[in-house]
């Protein structure tokens, strides 16, 4: 295991493209990270120069305190798993998990007692005479994670380990990865665009769009307070209101008001946020409104109970309808039921501000 910290990387491709601009951030020695973000936010090319695949052009990348500037990519210590997995079709499966330490010159004894090693922690030892062209995608990808791990690295980056594989299969997969990387108290970064690899895999979490770190930290903790709107929009939640500071209140035209927290000091526009967990439809005549209102536009069952697709002013939102009796009808007016203590606060074209972080 090795602690990884990322320290101010720049890299540009040109004068006029700036793909990543003072990138920094920490992974504790154990801890599993989630590099997450949109495409084109530079995740890759951060990975890629962990890796040593690529120099930035400033900054630096520390492992264990030692900086890796001046090392080779194959003398830093870390194992690499490719979105494309690169197996050798020609080789069956002991022999692929075996290449990276055949490399590394391990006596051929030790590379075959590693090999099974690492095939019975994926649960795949009587695949091992197979040719990975017979195993099914979620297969390959774990002889692809068996063969990073087995010469033991210190770091173990993963460039979107579950991108080529089908919905169904992922979920099982997700809480598969954690499991094994657990076992194994491997230091991992694992870049992904989608938010539910971070949320079944990761302990901590690094959100990234445009070349820039938005917020990194605790996975709880960023998905509970995320700083910008932004980074609330990437963890699903969703614009309540988008509208003026009036009398303590933020209000917009057709949709309500919501209030301020006492402790926030915001003037002009704001965004207030909310995750849709945290949402329940109920009648306008409840008197559980938290203040806004919306037109109900079509329905969705789940399970027992109904979701409501509503317009909230130009927004659709989705929300579990939490009453007895049937779901209203489309175009019926409905009230939004809310915690207050959920909602977080964005302050439009000046620094964010959020309640209730700590």
């Amino acid at each position: 295991m090795a602690s990884l910290v990322v320290e101010g990387l720049y890299r540009s491709f040109s004068d006029e493209v700036l793909a990543v601009e003072n990138v920094s951030f920490e992974v504790p020695d154990g801890h599993i990270a989630a590099l997450i973000g949109p495409s084109g936010a530079g995740k890759t090319s951060v990975l890629r120069m962990i890796a040593g695949l690529d120099e930035p052009n400033l900054g630096d990348v520390r492992l264990d305190g030692h900086s890796l500037r001046r090392v080779k990519p194959h003398r830093r210590g870390i194992g690499m798993m490719f979105q494309e997995l690169a197996l050798f079709p020609h080789m069956n499966v002991e022999d692929n998990v075996m290449f990276g330490l055949r490399m590394a010159k391990w006596p051929k004894p030790a590379r075959r007692e590693r090999a099974e090693e690492m095939l019975a922690l994926v649960g795949l030892t009587a695949f091992a005479t197979r040719r990975v062209d017979e195993l099914s995608g979620g297969e390959r990808q774990r002889v692809a994670l068996a063969r990073a791990l087995a010469p033991q690295p210190g770091l173990l980056l993963l460039d979107e380990p579950l991108g080529a594989i089908d919905e169904e299969r992922k979920r099982w997969l997700r809480n598969e990865l954690r499991a094994v990387l657990r076992s194994v108290q491997t230091t991992a970064l694992i870049v992904s665009h989608d938010i539910r690899d971070a949320v079944a895999i990761a302990d901590d979490v690094v959100v990234m769009d445009a070349g820039r770190v938005l917020q990194s930290g605790p996975l709880a903790t960023v998905v509970a307070y995320p700083i910008t709107a932004e980074a609330a929009a990437m963890f699903g939640y969703v614009t309540l209101i988008a509208g003026e500071v009036r009398e303590r209140g933020v209000f917009e035209q057709g949709v309500g008001s919501l209030p301020l927290p006492p402790e926030l000091r915001l003037t002009g526009r704001v965004r207030v946020m909310a995750h849709p967990s945290s949402l329940r439809a109920v009648p306008t005549s409840a008197g559980e409104s938290s203040g806004v209102t919306g037109l109900v536009s079509g329905t969705q069952p789940d399970g027992p109970t109904q979701l409501l697709k509503i317009m909230v002013g130009t927004r659709q939102l989705l929300a579990r309808w939490a009453w007895e009796g049937s779901a209203p009808s489309t175009g019926s007016q409905v009230a939004l039921a809310v915690r207050s203590d959920t909602l977080r606060f964005y302050a439009v074209s000046t620094q964010p501000v959020l309640s209730g972080a700590s």
